[in-house]
């Protein structure tokens, strides 16, 4: 219920040690969220992941979280549990290069039913080679979410790097 949620998300905001990202457009548009969590040592897990359906923006906001994970952070591994009907997510996990370490069946209930999750990591050394191949997609998300920002046409925006 409503009530349960408010006070989940209170006590997540509380904890030490979490880490939250609002997804915004350049021009400051928030279209989503992200999030690592669950600190252990140089491990963390990596998703909590809301983004609004009609914009392009998982890879690169994935990207930046991953950057401050292995960059800043100084993380060796990100961790995911995924569940294991969700293919989109799966693939995902998959693109990023995330490697699945096994399937946990029946590991939580979702909607009254027992679920299977699937485990993967992703470890630091892995990511700068695995970054590099996920440019493309990125910058292709990046026109995406330009031609999706009302009032601004593609070339309005000059990109960071420029």
């Amino acid at each position: 219920d409503e009530a349960s949620q408010v006070a989940w998300l209170k006590a997540y905001f509380d904890r030490a040690g979490d880490y939250y990202f609002i997804i915004e457009t350049l021009p400051g548009t928030r279209v989503g969220a992200y999030g690592l969590y669950d600190l252990r040592g140089r491990s963390a897990a990596s998703g909590r992941w809301v983004i609004r359906p009609d914009v392009a923006a998982p890879i690169p906001s994935a990207m930046v979280a991953f950057d401050i994970a292995f960059g800043t952070l100084a993380l060796a591994e990100l961790r995911v549990r995924t569940v294991a009907t969700n293919q989109n997510v799966l693939s995902l996990n998959r693109k990023f290069g995330f490697q699945q370490t096994r399937v946990e069946p029946a590991a939580q209930v979702i909607g009254g039913k027992p679920v299977e999750m699937v485990h993967f990591v992703l470890n630091a050394s892995d990511w700068p080679a695995r970054r590099e191949r996920l440019l493309r997609l990125a910058r292709w998300a990046e026109e995406q979410v330009r031609e999706w920002m009302p009032g601004h046409h593609p070339g309005d925006l000059v990109p960071p790097e420029q």
